[in-house]
């Protein structure tokens, strides 16, 4: 079984005015993968990497 290094769970971002950027984002990374995130602009990516 791979070493799990990194596990987000229910990851919601909800912006002032009730502006949805993301909901309910699960994902994890075990040791030795790669992943990549891509968005259109606007569609709420960097909100993953910076939450708040």
């Amino acid at each position: 079984m791979a070493e799990e290094i990194l596990r987000v769970e229910d990851l919601t971002k909800i912006y002032p005015g009730g502006v949805l950027a993301n909901y309910n984002i699960n994902f994890s990374v075990d040791k030795g993968e790669i992943h990549a995130l891509v968005g259109e602009n606007g569609a709420g990516d960097r909100v993953i990497i910076r939450p708040s």
